[in-house]
């Protein structure tokens, strides 16, 4: 591949509902190697109607899902160029979108997004739709944020991302492994709400609950946690699998909160630790801003667990996906079947080019 430069902007949209990611993004290519600055970032909060209707969209009727589409690609597009006001314009949008429903076992998963209504209102060509080549291929469609790992953070043992689903990327030998390790944000925040917090700033109030060892037996005995990657989760497994789990017996949601965040950090903390003997370990999505849970799990493992600035813990799938999207726009490999369990290495991603 020749030294060239790029500027991208990639759009995140994740699980926790905190809005969309925004990271515009400079790449270098030169002796063979990648190497990026994030030049700007910022996340566009949802309105609370479109929150409320991202959450319940994957029991929506199609025609609903449809309509949700169209209107998430206007609110990309206007996020998008209110963004880029006074900017120069990047030379291409690579647009992760929202999961919807995620069920590879099945063979579908479905990101929406309105890819052609951010395409028409930019005019700018779109790379999105990344997931559904990897699932067609047999694969898990997820994760996809390792590929820029063992590209951009190649430095770390591991790259461990606490968003709305903890997973993990590392390589072990010629190959790079990743997979869902557990769900996250999407529990803390769930549980959080019902105190009538967004979420658990700072882990306060998981450490105002109590421990609840029953809780945490069930919790290990989850059936997820014995399945061999490669493996991913969607919001169907948290509803119908874990929910039921954290509920029975109606435990307070503090002291769920408690013993969830607890049985996280011991069990990602231990798992680390068997996979990486040495190194550290690069920690980012919101999670990464939770100090009680990162003290447990520094706590549970011997691995040093590093923190960057705010911007790459907020931006960092932002960012990949601004690098995944350029990878596919210039026709490179953006997969590891390793990684996914696809049946080959592939570039995954639709391509919008309206005005060539």
């Amino acid at each position: 591949m020749q030294a060239g430069h790029w500027r991208v902007l990639g759009l995140m949209s994740g699980s926790s509902l905190d809005g969309l990611d925004m990271c515009l993004a400079n790449f270098d290519f030169d002796s063979h190697r990648w190497h990026f600055s994030i030049e700007s970032s910022h996340t566009q909060p949802y309105p609370d109607e479109l929150v409320d209707k991202l959450r319940v969209a994957h029991l929506a009727p199609v025609a609903d899902v449809q309509m949700l589409d169209a209107r998430l690609g206007h609110f990309f597009a206007q996020a998008v160029d209110s963004f880029l006001a006074g900017k120069t314009k990047p030379q291409l949008i690579s647009s992760h979108g929202h999961t919807i429903v995620h069920d590879p076992t099945a063979g579908f998963t479905l990101q929406i997004g309105g890819a052609a209504y951010l395409a028409a209102k930019t005019r700018l060509p779109v790379v999105s739709d990344f997931r559904t080549a990897d699932v067609a291929l047999g694969g898990q469609g997820a994760p996809l944020v390792p590929f820029g790992d063992d590209l951009l953070f190649s430095s770390y043992a591991a790259c461990l991302n606490l968003g709305g689903i903890a997973n993990v990327s590392l390589r072990q030998g010629e190959q790079r492994l990743a997979w869902d390790m557990a769900f996250c944000n999407m529990v803390l925040n769930h549980f959080s709400q019902k105190l009538g917090h967004p979420y658990d700033e700072g882990g306060a109030l998981a450490a105002s609950g109590n421990y609840l060892p029953e809780l945490n037996e069930r919790l290990q005995a989850w059936a997820y946690y014995h399945r061999l990657a490669p493996k991913s989760l969607g919001r169907e497994d948290f509803e119908r699998d874990l929910l039921p789990l954290l509920e029975m017996g109606s435990p307070t949601p503090r002291d769920v909160l408690r013993t969830y965040t607890q049985h996280l950090a011991q069990y990602l903390g231990t798992t680390l630790t068997a996979r990486c003997p040495k190194g550290n370990v690069l920690v980012t999505g919101g999670g990464a801003f939770n100090s009680y849970l990162m003290q447990s799990m520094q706590q549970a493992t011997p691995l040093q667990l590093l923190v960057p600035d705010a911007e790459v813990v907020a931006q960092k799938e932002a960012l990949i996906f601004a690098f995944l999207g350029l990878l596919r726009y210039l026709h490179q490999t953006n997969v590891y079947s390793s990684v996914t369990g696809s049946s080959a290495d592939h570039s995954a991603g639709v391509i919008l080019d309206l005005f060539p």
